[in-house]
């Protein structure tokens, strides 16, 4: 039985090894603090957070759960526990978990007690958008954003069952992280966004939605695109709408030419060093020099990589022999990781916005780990989905392993954030393994390559598979004749 209260139903390629080159200045310190705006990645990343507390993601009996306990200190607490130094109340407590999130992330008018108009009742959220002008409503054409609230009718009377918050959406799916769901359970669910069950969306007010997009790609609709690089230098872009495509990426028009002269890079690594959503290119020469070739394909009239004359933005990466793009603080913008000889890894971070339009300047590198040269390959991927990149280790033995990264939970320590753990084995036979968002659900799918040159697609939604990437289907293939192409990029 439910109530109206809440409910009780639920980027990249890689070379190989390196030592530290010349680019950083000054010192920066990493903050695990949000900004003083609320941002949506901030909101989604607290959920994802309490979503994995397993202290405190489940109610214990009778109702009695942490989220009411911390939000409401009048509701009764007779039998319930303590954690944290929160006395556990009793209440229906999907709204009490979507309000503390939002609370936590900076939104305004979501505080403690009932003196706001976002109350314990899960009703109190539509009136919240309805107040602020921020309310959806399903039918309205509206794609849910991350951190919104999005309300249920469960039993189509009108009325308002429940709540939770988007983590996530496509043009067919809405993903979410729901409080007092899956029998008295804070769980994750993917929803249909023509279900009848949901009522519609509130947009949390204040959130500052200049936050640089996660999920780029060369188009900048966060389906990951593919650039092939043939022996000649002569890039070709092959484009990719998972959702406009029926589900057959790098198929939805003829692939063309975008650029030429590639061949005397010794590197060229995809990143969006801009932030705008959009891939760009670093290119690397023997020397060591580093070139940005910036992207938007929105300016530059579908034009990628002729929006300006490229620019030097660091020298000294001829000793690198392995440098991994990779957005390791979650703030949008792609940081690189360098790994030496001795396994070391070094983390040039790089905010384009703060750092005055010189990426990789914004502080002196640091190590962020040791003992990787045992990996025979290092790929970077955010398996888990939460705007922060995890990275996948490959042995010779084909054996892959899962470091995951939250910079925030970790206190500014990627990679630390749990133990390491096996999420594949059998990836030896791939010539090439690249991560890529190739459906655009925010969670990183790998497409590997064999030596015959077909492509196979792994799919992965941390969520829908319950913590167990890759595994969510039978691989597929998506493509042949990738065997000619000397370089393929993301």
């Amino acid at each position: 039985m439910t109530t109206r209260q809440g409910n009780t139903p639920y980027t990249r390629i890689l070379s190989s090894l390196l030592t530290v080159p010349v680019v950083a200045l000054g010192m920066v310190a990493a903050s695990s603090a949000p900004a003083a705006a609320a941002t949506r990645s901030t909101i989604v990343s607290i959920a994802q957070d309490e979503l994995g507390d397993s202290s405190r993601n489940h109610e214990a009996s009778s109702k009695c759960n942490f989220y009411t306990g911390y939000m409401r200190d009048w509701k009764p607490s007779s039998g319930c526990p303590s954690s944290d130094g929160v006395q556990w109340r009793q209440s229906d407590w999907c709204a009490d978990f979507a309000e503390y999130v939002w609370m936590k992330a900076g939104v305004s008018d979501a505080a403690k007690g009932d003196g706001n108009t976002i109350t314990g009742w899960a009703e109190s959220f539509r009136e919240y958008g309805v107040k602020h002008g921020t309310w959806h409503s399903r039918g309205s054409g509206y794609t849910p954003q991350p951190g919104d609230a999005i309300v249920f009718d469960w039993g189509g009377d009108g009325g308002i069952d429940h709540v939770g918050l988007v983590r996530s959406a496509n043009s067919s799916t809405v993903y979410t992280i729901e409080g007092n769901t899956d029998n008295g359970r804070i769980a994750s669910h993917s929803r249909s966004r023509s279900s009848g069950d949901i009522v519609g969306y509130s947009s949390p007010v204040g959130v500052d939605d200049s936050e640089p997009m996660i999920g780029n790609s060369v188009t900048g609709d966060s389906y990951a695109d593919l650039l092939a690089v043939d022996s000649g230098g002569k890039m070709m872009l092959y484009s990719n709408n998972f959702a406009r495509d029926n589900g057959q990426p790098y198929t939805g028009s003829t692939p063309r030419e975008v650029g030429h002269g590639w061949a005397a890079s010794t590197r060229v690594i995809p990143a969006d060093v801009t932030g705008d959503g959009f891939t760009d290119l670093l290119a690397v020469d023997s020397a060591g020099k580093m070139m940005l070739y910036s992207n938007n394909f929105a300016r530059d009239n579908g034009q990628p990589y002729t929006g300006g004359t490229p620019r030097e933005v660091g020298h000294g990466w001829a000793a690198s022999t392995r440098i991994i793009p990779a957005d390791v603080t979650g703030d949008g913008f792609t940081d690189l990781l360098a790994v030496d000889s001795a396994g070391k890894m070094m983390l040039y971070s790089n905010n384009f916005a703060r750092d005055n339009g010189q990426p990789y300047t914004g502080g002196t590198p640091r190590e962020v780990g040791h003992g990787w040269a045992a990996s025979t390959r290092i790929i970077p991927a955010d398996v888990t989905g939460d705007g922060f990149t995890d990275l996948l280790a490959v042995d010779s033995g084909g054996k892959m392993m899962l470091y995951s990264n939250n910079f925030a939970r970790d206190n500014g320590q990627p990679f630390t954030g749990g133990t390491p753990r096996e999420v594949g084995h059998g990836w030896a036979a791939s010539t090439r393994i690249i991560p890529a968002d190739v459906t655009g659900d925010g969670f990183t799918d790998l497409l590997a390559v064999d030596s015959a040159g077909k492509m196979m697609l792994y799919s992965n939604n941390f969520v829908r598979d319950n913590g167990q990437p890759f595994t969510g289907g039978t691989p597929r293939e998506v493509g042949h004749g990738w065997a000619a192409s000397t370089r393929i990029l993301v």
